[in-house]
């Protein structure tokens, strides 16, 4: 099944919205922030740079705004992770042993607390206790455009040898940017495989 495509022009503008009226631009007005109102029948149509970032009703507070915003870059940030998890299970080749952890649920609640803007991918041990080699990668995920930071790092059992696997890489591919979060999740999976695979033990390629 085909998974739906998040809007990456709503999320850039979200999030461009979002920040025009919080944190230090919590006072800025409206119109500072390119923020722009249309009314249509009982609701109230809120535009950033001509894009359409959220609908409200007549009457609403600046946090009801903000909360607003949130709760439908949340909606394409659940797209997205959905995008990426079926490329990375697909494509990734995942050692013996290990498991992909996707942290969505915490991400999102960052994400409504404190308008935190990325969230954690994982391939770490499951629960086997006799790996020969331990991998610990993170793929951090940024939420207001396709773009990550990758750290990847493999170790003996006992925990004493450890190896940074992307040390040699290129910025671009340790820290990869793309037109769309499938993309981003392919050139994830393409960097990681070529990286950890020269390291695997007979027991960890089984």
């Amino acid at each position: 099944m085909l998974q739906p495509s998040p809007n990456i022009a709503y999320l850039k503008a979200a999030w461009a919205a979002f920040t025009g009226i919080s944190g230090t631009n919590a006072g800025q007005s409206y119109e500072a922030a390119g923020l722009s109102f249309a009314r249509i029948n009982h609701s109230t149509l809120v535009l950033k740079d001509r894009v359409q970032v959220s609908t409200m009703p007549l009457h609403y507070t600046r946090h009801e705004l903000r909360t607003g915003f949130l709760g439908r870059i949340e909606n394409e940030v659940r797209k997205a992770v959905a995008q990426m998890e079926a490329v990375l299970l697909r494509d990734l080749c995942i050692p013996y042993g290990h498991e992909l952890v996707v942290e969505l649920e915490e991400g999102l609640r960052q994400l409504r607390r404190r308008g935190h803007r990325s969230l954690s991918i994982l391939v770490r041990p499951g629960d086997h206790d006799m790996l020969e080699t331990r991998a610990q990668i993170e793929m951090r995920v940024f939420l207001d455009s396709p773009r990550a930071c990758l750290f990847a790092s493999l170790s003996d059992a006992g925990g004493t040898k450890q190896v940074d696997v992307l040390a040699q890489a290129s910025k671009r591919a340790r820290v990869p940017r793309a037109a769309s979060y499938a993309e981003l999740a392919q050139q994830m999976a393409d960097t990681l495989n070529a990286a950890v695979a020269p390291y695997l033990t007979e027991r960890l390629a089984a």
